[in-house]
């Protein structure tokens, strides 16, 4: 008799270790899933930056064309009026202030164009970093998700030892040994 009370004393201590297991490989599980879904959702944010910096390029590169476009005017502009030099000594002097004025343009628009091809670099970079980031963040969810199946595997297993040990139990010694509790009954 003694020896069937201390059996089911280390029964039911199994049982709640068990049990203990189970609980802290659900939390895991959950912790493991915000996380994931923190990730996610900084993942998306960054995708949204990164968009906005793409969009911003396209229209520092669309002015850039417009001004290439009128300075290809103004140097048309200055062939025109090198031809007329030798009548028009003022038209000659106006145009050359007009070709300042568009180089100056020019060097302005050319230092935007360096600008925004570092910025173009930088965003790239930080892309490629985000990426790796993204890539290592699902490899330790599947790692946590094949965790958390392992765990569920061996609590299932557990239940199912307890409750052929009650069967056993119930049957051959002690009818009311053992009340049967499975994993469906723990939340």
């Amino acid at each position: 008799m003694d020896a069937i009370k201390k059996k089911m004393q280390a029964m039911k201590l199994e049982k709640d270790n068990a049990l203990d297991r189970a609980a802290m490989c659900e939390q895991q599980a959950k912790d493991a899933n915000l996380r994931a879904e923190k990730a996610e959702e900084e993942a998306r944010q960054l995708q949204k930056k990164i968009q906005t910096i793409e969009n911003d390029l396209d229209q520092t590169q669309e002015g850039l064309m417009q001004v290439n476009a009128k300075l290809e005017e103004k140097e048309k502009a200055l062939q025109n009026a090198e031809s007329e030099v030798a009548a028009l000594n003022r038209r000659i002097q106006l145009l050359e202030e007009d070709l300042e004025r568009s180089e100056e343009r020019l060097a302005t628009a050319t230092a935007k164009l360096a600008e925004a091809s570092q910025a173009a670099d930088e965003s790239e970079r930080i892309r490629k970093a985000l990426e790796n980031r993204t890539n290592m963040e699902d490899d330790r969810v599947a790692i946590l998700e094949a965790q958390l199946s392992q765990a569920k595997l061996i609590a299932e297993e557990s239940d199912k030892k307890y409750e052929e040990i009650c069967t056993t139990l119930h049957q051959n010694y002690w009818p009311y040994a053992c009340r049967t509790y499975t994993s469906a009954h723990i939340t």
